[in-house]
């Protein structure tokens, strides 16, 4: 599944689970194939395993961070695709920042700004909205009007105020939301 599409989290999750289990596994058979074959060469063996349980480990990483996450909701899905119109959306991401991880259910880009709905108790809005400003910024997007929503009802209400006056030539918006997917797990 393409990132920045709905269910990219859950399908992120059986992808890398599969990856971690799948590595691990030829971590072990290296390490007994080896010692079989290579009885006096013990310490050759156990380094090329430690090189190879570096994948294993990255993959186990990944899969623990997007199990902490979940897609967002089908209803949420289905509200937006019924009122954005043309405007163009990113579906469930995770952003990382120096502190925290904050799951994101969709983020939308028109009209100079970057909005973000998440249904996460836990997001800390002001520091979410700071670390994308600072990346923007940093992208010479420096007018970018962010702000990410916790409240539905508001999203929706800037969503058809966006999708009202949408214009489909604009290709910043495209980039905008091609940068949400760089930062975004």
């Amino acid at each position: 599944m393409k990132k920045g599409s709905f269910g990219y989290i859950a399908s992120m999750k059986i992808k890398s689970g599969i990856a971690a289990l799948c590595l691990a596994a030829f971590s072990v058979i290296i390490y007994f194939t080896g010692l079989h074959f290579f009885p006096d060469n013990k310490t050759a063996v156990g380094i090329l395993t430690v090189v190879i349980c570096i994948p294993a480990a990255m993959a186990l990483v990944r899969f623990i961070m997007f199990m902490r996450f979940k897609s967002g909701s089908r209803e949420v899905f289905e509200l937006i695709e019924g009122n954005r119109g043309e405007v163009p959306v990113f579906y469930d991401s995770i952003i990382t920042t120096s502190d925290k991880s904050y799951g994101v259910n969709a983020f939308i880009s028109s009209d100079n700004s970057l909005l973000g709905y998440t249904e996460y108790d836990k997001v800390d809005i002001q520091k979410l909205e700071k670390h994308l400003k600072d990346i923007f910024t940093a992208n010479k997007y420096k007018d970018l009007n962010i702000k990410v929503f916790t409240d539905r009802n508001k999203f929706m209400e800037r969503l058809q105020t966006l999708a009202s006056r949408h214009d489909e030539s604009d290709t910043r918006d495209a980039s905008i939301l091609h940068l949400i997917g760089r930062i975004s797990l």
